[in-house]
């Protein structure tokens, strides 16, 4: 399948101050990355919530379409960092709490499916994830 234009998310962060950056989508909706933790998430702690909000989308919309009602969905999402540079997570358990009358095995091949086959954020966690950086710099009249 090819890239096209609809196939492509876009984020612009602009520095703050201190550790702190405002990320705006290309949408339009903002939300503060600080890796001092004071003014926002830390961009890891904003990984696990994008990480828990995928599966949630997803767990919700597959649920629909299996017809299991459910009154509640709470997603805990902890990640344990390695030791030693570049500190990734090398393990990430997700605890899914569901309110209401539902079969255990629904619930439980909604998680399976959004983890398995559905879940971009997930699946972007892969290391064959082609990389590339490019730098501009733009000239003040002070330098």
């Amino acid at each position: 399948m090819s890239t096209t234009k609809k196939d492509t998310r876009s984020v612009t962060l602009s520095w703050q101050s201190g550790q702190a950056f405002s990320a705006v989508s290309g949408s339009g909706h903002s939300v503060t990355l600080d890796g001092n933790v004071e003014d926002g998430q830390s961009p890891m702690e904003a990984l696990l919530s994008a990480l828990g909000g995928c599966m949630g989308i997803d767990i919700v919309h597959i649920l629909e379409k299996m017809r299991v009602p459910f009154g509640a969905l709470a997603i805990e999402v902890e990640g344990t960092r390695r030791e030693s540079e570049p500190r990734s997570f090398h393990r990430i358990v997700l605890r899914f709490r569901f309110t209401g009358a539902m079969p255990a095995d629904k619930a439980a091949r909604a998680v399976e499916l959004s983890l398995d086959k559905y879940c971009s954020v997930f699946h972007s966690f892969r290391t064959d994830i082609d990389v590339a950086t490019e730098i501009d710099i733009v000239a003040t009249a002070n330098a």
